[in-house]
């Protein structure tokens, strides 16, 4: 890991075949462990299933919903939601902030074992991994 971006966990929704998602029920962790604030724009997070095919490719916003730059700072938590709502941030004063960004997909897309979140940074570089357990389970 070059970044100290690290893929903390997917909190997935109970049954995918489910008909509909209610923002947040299903997200995925990722955290700056690092000691440098790291720029994700151009970063991209996928779901790579059982077939070892990168799916629902998610790509992480130049700016948020108000138009402001943003940038992971050490500490820095970002939940990444399947479903909808508004990108945003929230921070309390000498804390890192906490991102929310959501893909805006109507179903869900975690749940079935071995299913693999792969940060890749703007090159396409895989940067950190975790994967459902189920099949094999590990934080990479």
């Amino acid at each position: 890991m070059h970044s100290g971006i690290v893929v903390a966990g997917i909190h997935h929704h109970a049954d995918p075949r489910s008909a509909t998602l209610a923002p947040e029920e299903e997200y995925v962790v990722l955290v700056n462990m690092g000691g440098e604030p790291v720029d994700l724009r151009g970063w991209s997070l996928t779901n790579r299933k059982q077939d070892q095919v990168d799916h629902f490719r998610y790509l992480f916003p130049r700016f948020l919903s108000n138009g402001d730059p943003w940038e992971l700072t050490p500490g820095g938590l970002i939940l990444l939601y399947t479903g909808r709502g508004t990108n945003g941030a929230t921070a309390t004063e000498g804390e890192a902030p906490q991102f929310r960004m959501f893909q805006h997909r109507a179903a869900c897309i975690w749940g079935d074992p071995g299913d693999t979140a792969c940060l890749y940074d703007k090159k396409g570089q895989l940067v950190a991994s975790y994967e459902l357990p189920g099949r094999h389970s590990a934080a990479k």
